[in-house]
C-alpha cells in the first residue's frame, strides 16, 4: 500500500486529543442541600468527570474516533500499482484459438484473459476509448473507439474459443493501423503465445503482452482416418495421438460408430513428448461414420475426440495432357481410386477436345491448351504462359527450393532438401492461392495450391524432367498429397476431412436443386447450386456433416458425408510462452507500460460519512425519536 499524501497521517495527534476531552472535569455550579441520597447518580458523574479518571466505554468517544481514523486515511490518498493503462485509447487484442479452451486457468485461459481485460477497462480514466479485436481464426472488431465502458464488457462477453489457430498477424497489423496516428495509444495483447507473428511487423511503442497458462499437460489426437480392408469387406482406422506432455500418460482409446455403439477400446501408453500411431483393425464394414475418445483428464478437452468417415469407393478420373513424361505417369498411376487417361496435347487443342474427356482433375504438364480451360480441377506443371488465374513473369535459374512449413498438407512427410531443379517459371502469387513451397533466395513460390471460382488449382512451377525430383522417395509423396487435395475423397470433391471454419465445395449433378448439409447438432443449412455446385462454409463445430440433395421432385438422395475435425498441432502444444518478441529488432520482449495508480480514498472517505452520522444520530437520539413520533402523529 502506497500513499500520495502521507503527510495527512499528522493529524493522527488529533486522537489523543479527542480522548483528553473525555478526561476533562466539568465545571459545575456549587449548591447547598439538605441531604445528597437523591443526589448520587450527580456524585458519580461528577467522580467520572474528575481529570485522570479511569475511562468508562463510551461509544459517542468509539464513533468520533473511527470518524478521524477513516477521514485521516482518506486524505492520504493510499493507492496500489496496477496494470491498468493509462492511455486515452486502450487497443485490446484477445487470442480466441483453440489452445485458449485449456482449463489450467480458472475456468479456462480466456475466461482469464476477459477477467484481466475488465479490469484493465474498469480502470480507465474518464473519456478513453476502448477498442477489442478478436484474434480467431478470422480477425473480428466486436467494438471500436467506444467510450463507454459497458460497450467494451459486452464485447468481452461475446468472446469465444474457436476450434482452429489464429490469424494473429492480421489481429496485430489491425491494430498497429488503428495506433499508427494516436501516439497516447497503448496495445495490450492477452494471449497463451500460440502463434508466429510476421516479420518487422511496426506495432506501436506502448505495447504489452499478457501471458496466460501455466502448464504443458495434455494428448491429443493428430489424425484419425479410416480405410478399407480386403476388397471393402472390414475396415481399419488409424489413429495418431500425440503426449505433449513431459511425462508418459495412459489414456483409454474408445471407438464407437455412429449409432453410438462401442466397437472397440483400448488402453494406450503415451510416451512424453512422441507420437504414436494406433491401428484399429477388424471394424464393421457397415459403418458409415466412426468416433474416437480419449478416457482421462488433461488440460484441453476439445482435442480429445476425433471423428473419421468411411471413404466411398469411387475412382477417380485424372486427365494427364502431357507430351510424354514416364514418371509423372508412373506416380498418378500406383495411386489408388485414381485412373489415368493420358492424352498428347496439340498445337490447336481445344475446349471440346478437352470437356469431351471428363475428369475430376486435369493436369497439363509443361503446356496449356489455347481457348477456355476444361471445367473441373486444374493442375499446372512448369505452365509456359500466363492464364486467367496467374501470371508467368519469367524464368528462375537454379531455384533452391524451401518448405513453408513442416506441418503443410500439401509437403508432409516430403522432403525437398538437396533437390537440384534446372530451372522454373517466375509466377505471382494470385490471391485465390497461398505458396506451399517456395525459392529460398528470392521468396518466389515454387508450388500453389488453393480454390477459386468452385475449382481447385494447383501449380508446381518447374519441370519435373527438369530435376532429380522424380529419383527420389518425396516424388509419389508429393504427387498424392496434391491429388487427394485437388479431388478431395474421389470423384465427388468433397473432402473426408476437413478442419474447422474450412470452406467445402460440393458437385451436384444438372438435375440437382437442393443440398442439404446437416450439422452434427442437427441444424441444416440448404444451399442452392450454381454452375454445377455449392459452397458450404458452415463449418464452425467438429464432428461429422451429413450431406443430401433433393430433386426437382423434392426427393430427398442421401450423397456422403464429412468430418470436421480440429486437429492442430500447434493449438494441442498449450505450454505457455512467458515472453514474446514484438518485431525483429532487439529489446522488444514484453515491453512494459506505465503503472497506473489504483487509488481507495473514495471507499473511506464513504466510511468517515456514514460514522458521522452514525455519531451525530447517537448523540442527538432522543431529538430524533421525538421527531419521528411528531412526524408518525401528524400523518395519523
Amino acid at each position: 500500500m502506497n500513499f500520495l499524501v502521507p503527510f495527512a497521517f499528522a493529524l493522527v495527534a488529533l486522537l489523543p486529543v479527542i480522548v483528553a476531552l473525555y478526561f476533562l472535569k466539568l465545571r459545575r455550579t456549587e449548591q447547598r442541600v439538605s441531604s445528597t441520597f437523591l443526589w448520587k447518580t450527580l456524585v458519580r458523574d461528577t467522580a467520572a468527570n474528575a481529570p485522570w479518571q479511569r475511562l468508562k466505554p463510551n461509544l459517542l468517544l468509539l464513533f468520533q474516533l473511527l470518524f478521524l481514523i477513516a477521514l485521516i486515511a482518506a486524505l492520504a490518498r493510499p493507492f496500489v500499482w496496477g496494470d491498468a493503462a493509462a492511455s486515452s485509447h486502450l487497443i485490446l487484442v484477445i487470442d480466441t484459438s483453440a489452445s485458449m479452451r485449456a482449463t489450467d486457468a480458472q475456468p479456462t485461459r480466456l475466461a482469464e484473459a476477459i477477467a484481466q481485460a475488465r479490469r484493465l477497462i474498469e480502470n480507465l480514466p474518464d473519456g478513453a476509448r476502448v477498442t477489442l479485436i478478436d484474434a480467431g481464426a478470422s480477425v473480428r472488431v466486436p467494438v471500436s473507439g467506444a467510450v463507454a465502458k459497458s460497450a467494451g464488457f459486452r464485447a468481452l462477453d461475446g468472446l469465444q474459443a474457436g476450434w482452429g489457430g489464429t490469424d494473429m498477424g492480421s489481429a496485430l497489423t489491425l491494430a498497429a493501423t488503428i495506433a499508427e496516428n494516436e501516439p497516447d495509444a497503448e496495445l495490450v495483447l492477452l494471449s497463451d503465445g500460440h502463434f508466429t507473428l510476421p516479420e518487422n511487423i511496426a506495432l506501436p511503442s506502448r505495447a504489452r503482452f499478457i501471458p496466460l497458462g501455466n502448464t504443458r499437460e495434455n494428448q491429443a489426437f493428430g489424425s484419425f482416418t479410416v480405410s478399407s480392408q480386403g476388397g471393402g469387406k472390414t475396415l481399419t482406422a488409424f489413429a495418431q495421438l500425440v503426449n505433449f506432455s513431459e511425462r508418459a500418460a495412459t489414456r483409454r482409446l474408445t471407438v464407437r460408430n455412429e449409432q453410438g455403439q462401442l466397437v472397440t477400446a483400448r488402453d494406450v501408453v503415451l510416451e512424453p513428448n512422441k507420437a504414436q500411431v494406433i491401428t484399429l483393425a477388424d471394424l464393421p464394414a457397415d459403418a458409415e461414420s466412426f468416433t474416437a475418445q480419449l478416457g482421462g483428464a488433461d488440460f484441453l478437452g476439445s482435442d480429445d475426440s476425433a471423428w473419421a468417415v468411411v471413404p466411398i469407393r469411387d475412382r477417380a478420373e485424372v486427365r494427364l495432357v502431357t507430351s510424354g513424361n514416364r514418371f509423372l505417369k508412373t506416380a498418378l498411376s500406383l495411386l489408388p481410386g485414381v485412373q489415368v487417361t493420358s492424352i498428347k496435347p496439340a498445337e490447336t487443342l481445344t475446349v471440346t477436345t478437352t470437356t469431351n474427356l471428363p475428369a475430376a482433375l486435369t493436369i497439363f504438364d509443361s503446356n496449356i491448351p489455347t481457348g477456355t480451360l476444361p471445367a473441373g480441377n486444374l493442375l499446372f506443371i512448369a505452365p509456359s504462359r500466363a492464364t486467367d488465374y496467374f501470371s508467368v513473369t519469367g524464368r528462375i535459374k537454379a531455384p533452391v527450393p524451401l518448405t513453408v512449413s513442416a506441418d503443410d498438407p500439401f509437403t508432409r512427410y516430403v522432403d525437398l532438401r538437396d533437390v537440384a531443379i534446372q530451372d522454373a517459371a517466375r509466377i505471382t502469387l494470385p490471391n485465390w492461392g497461398r505458396a506451399a513451397l517456395i525459392e529460398r533466395a528470392t521468396g518466389a513460390p515454387l508450388l500453389i495450391v488453393g480454390e477459386t471460382d468452385g475449382r481447385r488449382i494447383g501449380i508446381l512451377a518447374f519441370d519435373l524432367r527438369h530435376s532429380d525430383l522424380p529419383l527420389r522417395v518425396a516424388f509419389p509423396l508429393l504427387m498424392a498429397n496434391l491429388v487427394d487435395t485437388l479431388i478431395p475423397d474421389g470423384a465427388a470433391g468433397i473432402a473426408q476431412n476437413v478442419g474447422p471454419n474450412h470452406p467445402v465445395t460440393i458437385a451436384t449433378a444438372p438435375e440437382t436443386t437442393r443440398v442439404v448439409v446437416r450439422a452434427p447438432d442437427g441444424r441444416e443449412t440448404i444451399l442452392t447450386p450454381q454452375q454445377g455446385h455449392v459452397r458450404f462454409e458452415g463449418t464452425t463445430q467438429p464432428g461429422v456433416y451429413t450431406i443430401s440433395s433433393r430433386d426437382a421432385q423434392g426427393q430427398t438422395i442421401p450423397l456422403r458425408r464429412f468430418a470436421v475435425n480440429a486437429f492442430n498441432a500447434d493449438e494441442s502444444d498449450i505450454s505457455p510462452r512467458a515472453t514474446l518478441q514484438l518485431g525483429s529488432g532487439p529489446a522488444t520482449t514484453n515491453i512494459e507500460l506505465p503503472r497506473a495508480r489504483n487509488e481507495w480514498w473514495m471507499p473511506l472517505a464513504w466510511l468517515a460519512l456514514i460514522v458521522l452520522i452514525g455519531e451525530w444520530l447517537l448523540a442527538y437520539r432522543g431529538q430524533v425519536v421525538k421527531m419521528v413520533r411528531t412526524v408518525q402523529e401528524r400523518v395519523k
